[in-house]
């Protein structure tokens, strides 16, 4: 029997905290769960919580974690440069993760998503339900249970959750006349209840309204409550940019509630092609039409059918033993295993100092670092090397004589690798292979740059950060991105800081840096009506492009350097 140590989850009763107990509930007497000194595998449903278990500790263990967000997202978070090396499997929860882990060539099992039928199952006394809540009990009632406010900021819209998405999709139907009711629930609401009192649209939300700062604490809702509020609904809506499930769908679906989302996540496991939505008109479009003739219905079989099939804490919990059965013979497993291992109590006086370390001694930035960066060789490194300069001296951090320790910027290399300091490499699509520097972290402008590097063979560890960039001159049309250009990054960076809509083929990585303010095709035929779209929806595309600032760029390189 395997000796686990479980990581821990979010510790707020959250979606990584039901994680973790499906977790220990489905690999209860199938293993013995030990402290992290002693564990064969360190299992966690937060790969970012590896960070409390010393490294020698990581380095004997086989490690495991649950990807909470697809890959491609976790590629533009600084510290994914240590979640790729310390992570010896990875459990994608959705297809759309399974697919983006082995596009990255890391090692990956796919589990899905799973939810409690006894925790959400249909009820048919929808009046009620709405009665018990204070809902109208003739309204056509839009729900939508996410975070929509950032907690460093409630006046801020989360950016994940795209609630101006959402309130761009309810103010169509406001205006074409429709009769509707939004309901609400969750903590962080604060952004968009304040949205819908500007725009006089009607709602209800379910928790303590009068909480004048971060409610995170206080109107997280037990999952009794949830239920009722998905079956009192009509439709719940999900506009998010990105997602690893999110449970709402599968909630939903199980309810049989309709559900009208984003092509995100799990979402696009289980729903119906009506169901999936990717701009405001087409989801107004499809929110009006179920409301005058019921179209959506016929999705809900359907749904809580896929939902019922591969999705139930029963279907999750057999998925996993499959693997722990099959772990003693996996190659990867027997190499770790056969490793040297400190004596338990050893291993157990590195993970107690490790601990204190971590609370009381943060890591510092350097003083000073060097620079290996030739100007003139790209015109778009030298205005990305431009806003890092920028940064240090922002930071206070020295450019010091090449030949003095300390990490090491580099761009277009002016000299060789030293190989005896952290570095860090800012690329750009159009470097050759002899200007990259194998010994350093790359930073790309987007995903997609990491993608052609990871198909070119290149397997050292990068990440994505997004430069603000001077815009391109203005003009009216979208960017159009043609089929297989995988160099168009700092292009489309360009065009949505001048306000262009973006254009770009299905199945590449654009999506990550486009988001809502573009659109994809599948086929050239489709590009003419695409345009005609892009052009009489600018300003309101527009509004949904998250571009990257120098506030971003300076955050994340402080982590880089920290770390």
């Amino acid at each position: 029997m395997l000796n686990v140590h479980y990581a821990p989850g979010d510790g707020m009763g959250w979606a990584l905290d039901e994680d973790l107990r499906q977790i220990r509930s489905a690999l209860a007497g199938s293993v013995r769960e030990t402290g992290s000194a002693a564990a064969d595998v360190i299992h966690t449903p937060f790969w970012q919580n590896l960070g409390m278990v010393a490294a020698p500790v990581l380095k004997q263990s086989f490690v495991i974690a649950q990807a909470d967000n697809p890959p491609f997202f976790y590629l533009k978070q600084p510290e994914f440069a240590v979640g790729q090396t310390r992570v010896d499997l990875w459990v994608a929860r959705s297809r759309e993760a399974f697919d983006q882990f082995q596009r990255l060539r890391l090692p990956v099992e796919h589990i899905p998503y799973a939810i409690d039928p006894g925790l959400f199952f249909p009820i048919s006394e929808k009046k009620a339900l709405r009665r018990e809540f204070g809902i109208p009990e003739n309204a056509y009632v839009i729900a939508n249970f996410h975070r929509d406010s950032e907690g460093a900021d409630l006046n801020t819209p989360k950016v994940q959750k795209a609630p101006e998405f959402l309130v761009a999709i309810l103010k169509r139907l406001r205006d074409a006349g429709s009769s509707f009711h939004v309901l609400l629930a969750g903590p962080r609401r604060h952004w968009l209840r304040n949205e819908l009192r500007r725009e006089g649209i009607p709602f209800t939300f379910v928790g303590k309204a009068d909480v004048g700062g971060d409610d995170f604490g206080v109107n997280i809702l037990d999952r009794v409550r949830l239920n009722k509020l998905y079956n009192a609904s009509d439709l719940y809506l999900i506009p998010s940019r990105w997602e690893g499930g999110p449970q709402s769908a599968m909630e939903a679906a199980a309810c049989r509630c309709k559900i009208l989302s984003t092509p995100v996540g799990v979402a696009r496991d289980i729903l119906e092609p009506e169901s999936l939505v990717q701009t405001a008109p087409e989801a107004a479009g499809r929110v009006l039409d179920d409301i005058l003739n019921d179209s959506l219905d016929r999705t809900i079989g359907p749904q809580f059918e896929r939902w019922k099939a591969s999705h139930t804490i029963a279907a999750m919990g057999g998925e996993l033993r499959r693997l722990y059965s099959a772990l003693p013979e996996m190659p990867s497993f027997r190499r770790k295993n056969a490793g040297p291992r400190l004596p338990v109590w050893q291993g157990r006086c590195v993970q107690l100092r490790h601990s204190f370390k971590r609370r009381i001694i943060h890591p510092a930035l350097p003083k000073e670092v060097a620079w290996n960066h030739k100007p003139g060789a790209n015109a778009d490194l030298d205005e990305i090397l431009g806003v890092i300069r920028d940064a240090l001296g922002l930071l206070g951090i020295r450019i010091s004589d090449p030949d003095d320790s300390g990490p090491e910027i580099i761009g277009w290399p002016d000299r060789p690798d030293s190989r005896n300091r952290r570095n860090l490499q800012w690329i750009v699509p159009g470097m050759s292979a002899e200007q990259l520097v194998p010994s350093a972290l790359l930073v790309a402008p987007s995903v997609q740059d990491i993608l052609n590097l990871r198909a070119e063979g290149h397997l050292q560890a990068a990440v994505a950060c997004g430069m603000p960039m001077t815009g391109l001159d203005f003009s009216n049309d979208a960017l159009f991105v043609e089929p297989g250009d995988v160099g168009a990054s700092v292009r489309i960076w360009r065009a949505l800081a001048a306000g262009q809509p973006v254009i770009y083929p299905e199945g590449n990585a654009y999506y990550e840096q486009v988001f809502h303010a573009g659109l994809r095709y599948s086929r050239e035929t489709e590009a003419g009506s695409l345009k005609r779209f892009a052009g009489e929806n600018r300003e309101e595309l527009q509004t949904f492009a998250h571009l990257p600032a120098k506030s971003d760029s300076m955050k994340f390189i402080k982590i880089l350097l920290r770390s």
